[in-house]
């Protein structure tokens, strides 16, 4: 038995632990306000269609319906809620990025500047009966903040709010409102919660072993009213609120370690199968380019940007595909 190689490993073994508390846990706090809002599902009056070698006008039916009202989470430089936080464009219509490390605090200051009565949920955290954010049986203070209201949420990531063995060193999950939830997301009342493995984080908690990290939610947005439920007019299949390649912002630079991390939501039809061309991604301990998601679900993958080139992102269910669900990223 080599005892050297005994002793090293052991002394691995003991160190390790003591890495990991020595990461100091922060509290990091977010300014967030519920905010109506008219979103363009396709601002450019020209959009890319499934088949077409050039760029076209929004086809029919959803040519001049792409106008809707939505309420957004919009974050704030402080509780006065006066300063906007810059967010990147790619996001679209998803709320801000809350991050984490694990052993962090994270106090969510919502404010609710909508007519509507809305909360904040988190996925993945832990949190007290009071910060649940939910509305139903015996539902805590933050359940139901009024047209006005504020509530500070207090949420810990703890270690099962962070990557397990063999997972990546950041994971993402959901926020959303949770009084009506299904009319809330449809709303597009719902963001990114990433939370980082302790001691594998930059200051700002997102993970140092990668380069840039994208989020996409992929939902199809109900538009209609009343009993015209499937009318495909107002059915909007959008990448992060974008339809038929509008979504802006997806560059990277050759050479970089990119994380992407997907969020489905939304009802039966939002069965998704995102596909990327151009590159493979590492995704649960294989490599892929095509990742499933479920209404719920969330996943994290990487892809090592080295095929310089702009490619097609889109879900590969095919009436999802003809109805607009893309979206192009460059790599420079």
């Amino acid at each position: 038995m080599n005892l050297a190689f005994v002793s090293a490993a052991t002394a691995v073994l003991l160190l390790a632990p003591a890495f990991a508390a020595s990461a100091a846990a922060d509290t990091r706090d977010y300014y967030l306000a519920a905010e109506e809002v008219v979103w363009d599902y396709a601002p450019s009056p020209l959009a890319m269609a499934h088949g077409r070698s050039h760029a076209a006008p929004v086809p029919r039916p959803w040519a001049g319906n792409t106008r809707q009202k939505k309420v957004r989470y919009v974050e704030y430089t402080d509780d006065t809620f006066t300063t906007r936080k810059p967010q990147p464009a790619w996001l679209g219509i998803l709320g801000p990025i809350i991050r984490a490390e694990v052993g962090d605090t994270v106090r969510v200051h919502f404010l609710n500047r909508a007519r509507g009565v809305y909360s904040v949920h988190p996925h993945g955290l832990r949190y007290t009966k009071d910060d649940e954010g939910a509305l139903y049986g015996a539902p805590g203070a933050g359940a139901r903040v009024r047209p006005g209201g504020r509530y500070v949420y207090t949420w810990t990531a703890d270690e099962g709010s962070g990557p397990g063995p063999g997972d990546p060193s950041s994971m993402v999950w959901w926020y959303h409102s949770h009084v009506d939830e299904p009319r809330e997301v449809q709303l597009g009342l719902l963001g990114p919660l990433i939370v980082t493995g302790r001691g594998r984080g930059r200051p700002d908690a997102s993970p140092a072993d990668v380069d840039r990290e994208l989020v996409l939610l992929f939902i199809v947005f109900n538009e209609n009213r009343g009993k015209d439920q499937k009318n495909e007019r107002g059915l909007m299949h959008a990448v992060n609120g974008y339809i038929f390649g509008s979504l802006p912002g997806l560059d990277m630079a050759n050479g970089e370690r990119v994380r992407w991390h997907l969020l489905g939501m939304g009802e039966e039809m939002d069965l998704h199968s995102v596909h990327w061309h151009g590159k493979t991604l590492r995704f649960r301990q294989r490599n892929t380019d095509v990742i499933e998601l479920l209404p719920g679900s969330m996943a994290t993958a990487d892809m090592l940007a080295d095929n310089p080139g702009t490619w097609l992102l889109h879900c590969h269910v095919g009436d999802h595909m003809r109805s607009g669900m893309f979206a192009v990223y460059t790599i420079k």
